[in-house]
């Protein structure tokens, strides 16, 4: 229900600037990309309260990822400002490892989906080049998509502790600032430099037999995107 309400009010203000064509120049488009992401304090979450992990070394290593979609550009009458509203998919998360002493190492990822509803507000300063800030909230599509890969016992036990960290780690929904750097060229072809700053936790920690830390565990991404625009103001 809350996802119908959302795409609802997204849609309907696509349509409000639709028909404030009258005194703006409107061009919409295709964008895909890929990016880097990080989750701020996953390791601290993850170690919990068990003492046997003092001994390790764990370490978040970032996660590639892709996004893309639909954006609809109007530039405000006789300005070099812009509004641009975005309907995007996102694929982010993190990667983080695990050795001790003992010789045990493992490899946990978190593999999120979003459903990235935003819009920027765009200055073109000098032709093309454009600055932007906006913001996005990411509706999330796969909260419980963790792989986990480990040399113990030759992975014999992978899937049950995959399981275990499904069972007690939740992805959650995503809100981030946004800062963007681009430049539109002639031929209706842009390319486009984002980074995303999270500001709501992402994870949430279930009741399980380990006691994971609740954490605030922000978002960070950084993309780059080459866009195409069918129609040019």
């Amino acid at each position: 229900m809350k996802i119908t309400l959302r795409l609802l009010l997204f849609f309907c203000f696509f349509n409000t600037v639709l028909h404030a064509q009258y005194e703006s120049n409107i061009t919409y488009g295709l964008k895909f990309g890929g990016l880097h992401s990080t989750i701020s304090n996953l390791p601290e979450s993850i170690k919990g309260r068990d003492n046997t992990f003092d001994n390790s070394v764990m370490q978040s290593k970032g996660a590639y990822g892709l996004e893309g979609g639909f954006f609809l550009n109007f530039k405000l009458y006789d300005t070099r400002v812009a509004i641009q509203p975005e309907l995007l998919f996102r694929q982010s998360g993190e990667k983080v490892t695990y050795k001790d002493a003992l010789g045990k190492e493992f490899e946990l990822g978190l593999h999120y989906s979003y459903l990235q509803i935003g819009a920027l507000y765009k200055v073109y300063p000098y032709q093309g080049l454009n600055l932007g800030f906006g913001a996005f909230y990411g509706i999330s599509l796969s909260p419980n998509n963790i792989t986990y890969k480990s040399n113990e016992a030759n992975g014999m036990y992978d899937v049950a502790t995959r399981q275990f960290y499904k069972d007690g780690l939740d992805g959650a929904d995503d809100f981030s600032l946004c800062f963007a750097v681009g430049y539109e060229l002639q031929e209706s072809i842009h390319f486009d430099l984002r980074y995303y700053l999270g500001v709501k936790d992402v994870v949430k920690s279930n009741a399980s037999s380990f006691q994971f830390i609740e954490n605030q565990n922000k978002t960070s991404v950084v993309s780059f995107s080459i866009g195409y625009s069918f129609h040019q103001w």
